[in-house]
């Protein structure tokens, strides 16, 4: 099982995919943002900025799947922003639960002072919309537990993908083709 992981990402389609999922994750919440008219909160925009992980993280392992290095600074990059996305989702369900776990929501993003995305893209990252009560749900779940979900998948996979680096590699045996 190790070596089916250690195989996957050590595969350019593997982090092609996760380039593509963040795209597609970025995307549609940017539908729905624009296309739903469903003003974005400020932990929808952090949660935003966290699939950008996914996005960076497919790119530099993109570059150079079989080093070592960049694929170690891919996966942590991905569990970073897996983790950081996961407990961000959490204290949005909290919010939307109104349970009161200290999760705050205002108006304004606090990114820090080196990347203010909600300066440089505010049509991405400026929040417009408050922690409210929300009529959209799939298959019974709203979206902050879908947004949960995903986050909590990527954790796993990106855990997955950084234990497997530090086991021994497989040794493939040519010499069975010539026997």
């Amino acid at each position: 099982m190790i070596h089916l992981i250690q195989s996957i990402s050590n595969s350019r389609w593997c982090w092609i995919a996760l380039c593509l999922l963040g795209l597609i994750l970025e995307g549609c919440g940017l539908y729905f943002q624009y296309g739903m008219r469903l003003d974005p909160c400020v932990n929808c925009v952090y949660e935003r900025a966290f699939y950008l992980s996914f996005i960076l993280a497919g790119l530099i392992g993109l570059l150079a799947p079989q080093l070592f290095l960049t694929r170690v600074l891919a996966v942590l990059i991905f569990l970073a922003g897996s983790v950081g996305g996961l407990l961000t989702a959490f204290a949005h369900m909290a919010e939307y639960s109104n349970t009161g776990l200290g999760a705050s929501c205002s108006l304004k993003a606090s990114f820090p002072s080196f990347l203010p995305l909600d300066s440089w893209l505010p049509w991405m990252f400026q929040p417009t919309g408050t922690c409210g009560p929300l009529d959209w749900s799939l298959l019974g779940l709203n979206m902050p537990e879908w947004i949960f979900i995903s986050f909590a998948c990527g954790s796993v996979v990106a855990l997955l993908f950084f234990i497997a680096e530090f086991f021994k590699k497989k040794r493939r045996d040519y010499m069975r083709y010539y026997r």
